[in-house]
């Protein structure tokens, strides 16, 4: 990992397929860039807005508060956390090979994105909230970035033609048959300090 980060220090535009790099390996480069960056992807100031935002019970209002707090996100950080988490929505459409669903991959994630201080008891109480918070943007990706329908929880059954339209892979338009097929990358994104470092990373994470 220390190789690869040091690669992409001389050459940004380093062709991981050219490269012998293992997909954990370019996942933790990427996970250690965001660990390292000045403040969270996922701002201390909109982590508190999320928190009660999520305290609300219904369900729908509660997505449509948390993607009130989502467009308040500062500019770069607003499109380099719709980057990842297409990025992740489109990985966990592969949970039956990779086994990497939505829940797995925010308790993979979370911390690095929003990198709360664990000194404090606040934090602590708050790491399943915190952890729910991700998974929810990963399983409704659609909907907080797409302008597309709430999507229905796992396991339940859809309550209209539009919950079962927004179940099918968002970027893609070819008719699912038995199982969906993952979407496709979303438009790259504006330039901006940190990203450099991301649509290599995730082209050769794709491989989950």
């Amino acid at each position: 990992m220390e190789s690869l980060q040091r690669q992409f220090d001389q050459d940004h535009n380093l062709d991981l397929a050219e490269k012998d790099f293992t997909v954990n390996t370019v996942a933790g480069a990427m996970k250690s860039f965001f660990s390292e960056l000045p403040d969270p992807l996922v701002p201390y100031n909109m982590q508190i807005d999320l928190v009660e935002a999520h305290k609300i019970n219904d369900r729908e209002q509660k997505l449509h508060a948390l993607k009130e707090v989502l467009k308040k996100f500062p500019k770069e950080n607003h499109e380099v956390f719709k980057y990842v988490i297409s990025h992740l929505n489109k990985v966990s459409h592969n949970n039956k090979v990779n086994l990497m669903t939505s829940e797995n991959l925010s308790i993979c994630f979370w911390p690095t994105l929003m990198r709360p201080d664990f000194s404090t008891m606040d934090a602590l109480t708050a790491t399943r909230t915190y952890q729910t918070i991700i998974e929810l943007f990963i399983q409704q990706c659609p909907f907080f970035f797409y302008n597309r329908p709430i999507t229905e929880p796992p396991g339940a059954r859809p309550s209209s033609p539009s919950a079962v339209a927004s179940t099918v892979p968002f970027l893609t338009s070819t008719p699912v048959t038995s199982q969906p097929s993952p979407p496709q990358s979303p438009p790259p994104t504006p330039q901006s300090p940190m990203q450099p470092l991301l649509p290599s990373q995730l082209q050769a994470e794709h491989t989950l």
